[in-house]
């Protein structure tokens, strides 16, 4: 109970502190001007102070004894990109509502990522019920051959009678916190199918507003066909800068496919030696804008801004959802959670399964369960970080053709006839 107040103090105080508008808003008002001051700097010097030991935390946490080339080379993360969620078609969803899907997926376990990246859980659950067949059996209750015929203990007189103690747990404890532990992997779940959501609307959003701005400007009745393609060509670099800032180590060619797909040299250098890579491009953008301004009125200028404006926020976005995952108390706690929850399960099952020969039929079993366990863990961590697993290569190269028919239809239509000026240009 103690802790329990303490706790409670503990978010009180951090909450006054952050609340701008509550008691500590009332205590700076009646106080001088140089003691707000020396109250807000403190405040300041605080809130940083626990900002940097949150952040070296997380840091120390997140390089213990990782090396990124070989995570980036496992099989899992090779998994992650060869196995990226393409668009479907008739066929592919008539296919996918087929009735034999159950027992069509059910064997495919090769085939599935998420089982062979846990191999190793299941393995270490294996040695861990394999232990404690052995001690109870060698130690403590016997065991039973092949003919059903059961045998005493061989090594129980080897150990003192204080350590003579079966290896067993009830299962009570873990029906009581099997509920808990299914919200958290609920919860943790659906915040990440969430950002995976997200990330795809985000990048839709940025790749159908750019498209909008190349239709707008090529309808808008300019003949400035080469503004309207340098306008496409930032705006391309916009869809693959972006790819590249959220595809981390990953992206390899982001520097060839600017080169070979950018007409402007000068404006390709620029683009890479930018601190900004993203800020760069959408300069770049607002300059193409520019470069043909005076061939439209100034509220189709005004409505192409404001259509880059929601590009500017997608990108915003999509850079927020790469930078900052799900709060690492609420993973970490859900990770420990399900891992002790596994590690302690082979105890229960011990007396569950004395049915079966020398409690063996205990090893497939939390075999299985781990699957499915840690399976959820293992979505949410894939779903998590959505870029990896999206279809960004096909987005880029659909956005890219788009324009590049818009600007055949541009100059199509301005071989057939001259368009006309519009009486406000």
């Amino acid at each position: 109970m103690k802790h329990l107040h303490a706790s409670i103090g503990l978010v009180a105080l951090v909450t006054s502190s952050n609340n701008f508008s509550g008691g500590s808003f009332s205590a700076l008002a009646f106080t001088p001007i140089g003691t707000q001051s020396k109250c807000i700097k403190t405040r300041r010097s605080t809130s940083r102070l626990q900002v940097s030991s949150l952040n070296s935390d997380s840091k120390d946490a997140q390089e213990d004894k990782y090396d990124t080339a070989e995570l980036m080379a496992s099989e899992m993360e090779q998994a992650r990109l060869s196995n990226q969620y393409a668009r479907y078609s008739h066929d592919d969803w008539l296919r996918h509502r087929a009735s034999d899907r159950f027992f069509a997926n059910l064997f495919k376990f090769d085939k599935s990522p998420i089982v062979k990246n846990l191999l190793d859980e299941a393995a270490i659950l294996a040695v861990i019920c394999v232990g404690i067949i052995l001690w109870n059996e060698l130690l403590i209750e016997g065991w039973t051959d092949l003919n059903e015929v059961h045998h005493e203990a061989p090594l129980a007189d080897l150990l003192p009678s204080a350590l003579t103690f079966k290896l067993a747990l009830p299962t009570e404890p873990f029906f009581l916190c099997g509920g808990p532990l299914g919200l958290l992997l609920v919860f943790r779940n659906d915040c990440s199918f969430g950002r995976y959501k997200d990330a795809f609307h985000h990048w839709e959003v940025a790749c159908s507003s750019l498209g909008n701005m190349i239709l707008m400007a090529a309808s808008s009745g300019t003949s400035n066909v080469e503004g309207v393609k340098q306008l496409s060509a930032a705006s391309w670099a916009v869809v693959r800068t972006l790819q590249h800032e959220v595809s981390g180590g990953f992206d390899t060619t982001y520097a060839e496919d600017l080169k070979k797909n950018m007409p402007d040299e000068q404006q390709v250098q620029r683009l890479l030696s930018a601190r900004n890579k993203l800020h760069r491009s959408h300069y770049d953008v607002h300059r193409a804008v520019d470069a043909f301004s005076e061939d439209i009125s100034n509220l189709d200028k005004r409505t192409i801004i404001n259509t880059f404006n929601n590009v500017a926020t997608a990108c915003a976005e999509c850079e927020r959802l790469y930078m900052t995952p799900i709060p690492l108390l609420y993973t970490r706690h859900t990770l420990k959670f399900l891992t002790l929850w596994m590690a302690f399960m082979p105890f229960a099952f011990y007396d569950v399964f004395a049915t079966s020969w020398n409690h063996t039929g205990m090893i497939p079993a939390i075999c299985i369960i781990c699957f499915l366990f840690f399976g959820i863990e293992e979505i949410a961590v894939s779903l998590e970080e959505p870029f990896s697993i999206l279809p960004l290569n096909e987005l880029v190269e659909e956005f890219q053709e788009n324009a590049q028919e818009t600007i055949e239809w541009m100059e199509e239509e301005q071989q057939t006839y001259l368009p006309k000026k519009r009486p406000w240009v």
